[in-house]
């Protein structure tokens, strides 16, 4: 990610309870995933289990490109929730380039963070990576605009 994180809007107690229910949310239960805050403006989706199918992108064992957008859309939804008061956020455009194979077993991190906002529409940037090993390059990155409902 190049542009840095911008703070989000909301107090700590209230996106602490927002990533709760958004851990909640039965599709991200299906998909693998749990969310957090990072300060100052960032959220991250933790890749827990893989669901059978998960794996097969590029004919190998690496993530499909549907679970990585999947991931994305989720991070950057996160970011949105702990942006605005709204309790639903919507995706306007999501942009995904794949820079590398994302083995399955490493590709285990989606990180989002605020780099633009607007009281209509928040601009996200994010990545795809190693959580083990945050300086290795990402796997994939996202440009991305939410909004609250």
């Amino acid at each position: 990610m190049t542009a840095p994180a911008l703070p989000l809007c909301l107090t700590a107690s209230i996106r602490e309870q927002k990533a709760l229910r958004f851990n909640e949310r039965a599709e991200v239960r299906w998909f693998g995933f749990q969310g957090a805050f990072v300060e100052p403006g960032e959220s991250v989706i933790r890749l827990l289990h893989r669901e059978a199918g998960a794996p097969g992108g590029g004919g190998s064992a690496a993530l499909t490109g549907g679970l990585i957008a999947a991931g994305f859309d989720s991070a950057a939804v996160l970011v949105g929730l702990g942006h605005y008061e709204s309790e639903v956020v919507v995706t306007l455009d999501l942009s995904v380039r794949f820079l590398r194979l994302a083995h399955a077993d490493r590709a285990d991190q989606f990180a989002a963070r605020l780099v633009k906002s607007t009281r209509a529409v928040a601009f996200v940037e994010g990545e795809l990576r190693h959580a083990a090993r945050p300086a290795d390059p990402p796997f994939a990155t996202l440009t991305t605009m939410v909004a609250p409902a």
